[in-house]
């Protein structure tokens, strides 16, 4: 009997060696399952929620959410030497259990380093952007300057009309001027004794990955402008904020709309709300930007490049005459001959760039073709200027301006510098 079965044991063996692999494979398939399945159900939570930690007892923590609804959570061992009423608790999902702390004066602090006061820009810096400088003027001057709020409280007799103050969007091409003109009513104001901060937000600074922090930070934003004021609030890249409103249905959804209603809510209706604070709000985008939010602007002007060469070389004359350049090119008040021009009005005219926006609910229609932007300008002179102090030379040359401006838009150009 032995002799029979002997033959069998190495096939029962390979098949036994086979069976273990196979244990581990299924085992391998259901950890990557188990992993899989974790990281769908991180991605149905979307944004955990994020509150301001009032109190604690023991292993339980009383944790308020933005929103104003408070909850009793749980603390795990883990974080149970982090939570403390300093700090702000990143929540589960379902708001029973602090899975996390961040320090709350973190963004903040980092604001406050963005005020900029009295900035050194000024309405005579602004080139080729009169009618769009004189237009935003009228409009936030007198929210600023104590002398012109006066001048028009004695015209308008009816105390409910002064309240109307609202914001003011700025679109456009990107680098044609927006950030310069917003800073420019601020410095000229303080230049005149008015000392008049300046606070820019790039959109992505107040969005934030955690559940209610985005609302949270807008109104830390609009906090520290009051508390700088009189202060030129300016808002970049509104659309990021500002987006249309759609039905939420995520998380993310929600707190997008959550963002958005506290813009509104801090806005208000009256001057009353953001007295002394101009409100600015700059986008290359403006269609998309939510009807709530821009039924609050009471006046968009449109900055556009510049687009002939009357314009182009104004403006470049402007910056060239910051620096010094080659006397056989440049005239007394420190623009460049029209020789000289005339070779790089040759090299960059052929270029084209279009930009195209629109506001429906306002009827405006924007469709501009143009060659270089004001930035461009500015850039390619600084670098110029850069370039020639490398290379020990006492002056801006022709030839460094013009090889810079063939290089505009190429993909093999250098690094250039971005002010």
């Amino acid at each position: 009997m032995a002799e029979q079965n002997a033959p069998e044991y190495p096939p029962a063996l390979e098949l036994e060696k086979e069976l273990t692999r196979k244990e581990r494979q299924i085992e391998y398939l259901q950890t990557e399952l188990r992993r899989y399945h974790n990281l769908m159900e991180e991605l149905k939570q979307g944004m955990r929620p994020i509150g301001t930690v009032e109190e604690v007892k023991g292993d339980t923590a009383l944790v308020r959410l933005s929103g104003g609804q408070a909850f009793q959570v749980s603390i795990p061992p883990e974080v149970r030497d982090k939570v403390n009423t300093s700090v702000d608790a990143v929540l589960s999902p379902t708001k029973g259990v602090i899975v996390d702390v961040i320090e709350r004066m973190r963004d903040r602090s980092l604001l406050e380093y963005q005020v900029e006061k009295a900035p050194k820009v000024f309405y005579e810096d602004i080139v080729g952007l009169g009618k769009e400088l004189l237009s935003l003027r009228q409009a936030i001057e007198w929210i600023l300057d104590p002398e012109t709020r006066t001048r028009r409280e004695q015209i308008i007799r009816d105390p409910r009309m002064l309240e109307e103050a609202g914001s003011v969007l700025l679109f456009g091409p990107p680098g044609t001027g927006k950030t310069y003109m917003a800073k420019a009513v601020a410095g000229t104001i303080s230049k005149h004794g008015q000392h008049t901060s300046f606070l820019k937000i790039e959109s992505y600074e107040i969005v934030s990955k955690w559940l209610g922090e985005s609302a949270k930070n807008v109104k830390e934003v609009f906090k520290l402008a009051r508390e700088s004021a009189p202060t030129v609030l300016f808002i970049d890249e509104a659309d990021a904020i500002g987006r249309a409103r759609m039905e939420a249905t995520t998380d993310a959804g929600r707190d997008v709309q959550g963002m958005l209603n506290q813009i509104l809510t801090e806005l208000g209706e009256g001057f009353h709300v953001n007295r002394n604070v101009a409100v600015i709000f700059a986008t290359n985008y403006p269609s998309v930007i939510d009807p709530a939010l821009m039924d609050r602007m009471k006046r968009i002007i449109y900055v556009p490049p510049p687009k002939t060469r009357e314009e182009v070389k104004r403006i470049l004359d402007f910056y060239l005459s910051k620096v010094e350049v080659d006397p056989s090119i440049s005239k007394y008040d420190g623009g460049l001959t029209e020789e000289a021009f005339d070779e790089i009005w040759r090299i960059i005219r052929s270029r084209r760039q279009v930009y195209e926006a629109s506001i429906p609910d306002r009827g405006i229609i924007v469709k501009d073709q143009y060659v270089i932007t004001p930035r461009d300008m500015k850039n390619i002179v600084q670098e110029a200027a850069s370039e020639a102090s490398f290379q020990g030379e006492p002056f801006v040359t022709i030839d460094r301006v013009t090889t810079l401006f063939r290089n505009l838009g190429s993909e093999e150009r250098d690094s250039r510098i971005v002010s």
